[in-house]
């Protein structure tokens, strides 16, 4: 086991180095690496909310299975509370699984139809039998589905009579119900209207308030990242290219391809940040099978030079006034208020 963090001063989550690769299939006798994380290091506070943020294939879902101990990493190290989960066996990893929980992108494919809103908010227990005892569990039940803003009586109905904000305030409560320190949400609310979204949303930050639970938002949306996060992490092919304070990282964004997402998205967010102008980036997203070398961002960055093609960028301190949270990995990072990513000319 890794030499453990002074509890005082550990955060809830950490991780330094992180690196996953998998194998996959490539021509009738062959095969290639796909490296879907590449040291990524990651810092969660208790009661805190951290959003990892980027397009589809950046390793936002790799992250997510490893943290939850579905997937072992290759190399460097993840402590929660200070302990190497990866290190643990038998009831210390029982026990170290309740404290971290999942709440699934789609409310209608991850409640089981055949079991009541009771039986799913105690399916848990099934397994933690320590945690409520038998006699409490139907008063608990309720209590559960109240604190998520259903009824009492909701607890006999089957998931096709909810909506689907119902049955993701379902999710939430079973998630709740081993009291866990962590919540990992995969795009909680994709699957919702733009209504239920922001109901859905404030219960989680209420909930957050209230029980003191952590949560890794997953998320491609970031009017709704900024909603929820204290942190926002910024990922691109399996790296990290910025991280910091929310506020910081949308309100001056230091890597060229932030500062494109953030134009990318909806009016209302532009707006609050100052910029309008939309940046289009050129070029598609290089396989991960095969990433540019240096910066895996160069080939379609406008402004790339040669230090970017022959030096990966080490995530550092931001050098705008961004402070120690703020870090960028960027050779030729923006400057403070900069509306345009415009520079010399991507080289291949």
């Amino acid at each position: 086991m890794s030499e453990a963090v002074t509890p005082a001063v550990a955060p809830l989550l950490e991780t330094r180095g992180l690196t996953k690769t998998f194998r996959v299939p490539r021509g009738p006798s062959g095969s290639t690496r796909l490296r879907a994380l590449d040291g990524v290091d990651l810092r969660l506070e208790r009661g805190r909310t951290l959003g990892l943020v980027g397009e589809s294939g950046c390793g936002k879902s790799t992250l997510a299975r490893v943290l939850l101990m579905l997937d072992r990493p290759d190399a460097g190290s993840v402590h929660f509370s200070g302990t190497d989960p990866f290190a643990l066996r038998g009831k210390q990893l029982l026990a170290w699984r309740r404290r971290v929980q999942m709440v699934f992108q789609d409310p209608f494919a991850s409640l089981n139809p055949r079991l009541s809103a009771a039986e799913i908010v105690a399916e848990p227990w099934r397994t933690h039998r320590d945690l409520v005892p038998p006699g409490r569990r139907e008063a608990r039940v309720r209590e559960l589905l109240e604190m998520v803003g259903l009824r009492a009586g909701d607890a006999r109905k089957y998931p096709q009579e909810f909506s689907g904000g119902q049955r993701q305030r379902i999710g939430i409560a079973r998630a709740l119900a081993l009291e866990p320190d962590l919540i990992v949400c995969d795009e909680p609310v994709s699957a919702l209207d733009l209504s239920v979204q922001a109901q859905v949303l404030n219960l989680l930050t209420d909930l957050q308030a209230e029980l003191g639970v952590s949560y890794l938002f997953i998320s491609h949306d970031l009017s709704v990242v900024r909603h929820v996060a204290d942190e926002v992490a910024v990922m691109y092919l399996g790296r990290l290219a910025e991280y910091g304070p929310t506020e910081r990282v949308f309100g001056a964004p230091q890597h060229p391809y932030t500062a494109a997402l953030l134009s990318a998205a909806p009016s209302p967010l532009r707006a609050a940040e100052g910029r309008r102008e939309r940046i289009v980036l050129s070029g598609e997203i290089p396989s991960p099978l095969d990433p540019p070398s240096g910066c895996r961002f160069r080939t379609r960055c406008p402004r790339a030079e040669e230090v970017c093609a022959n030096v990966p960028p080490e995530l550092a301190e931001a050098r705008h006034g961004g402070g120690p949270e703020h870090r960028v990995a960027c050779h030729l990072p923006l400057g403070p208020g900069a509306e345009s990513v415009a520079g010399p000319a991507a080289r291949g």
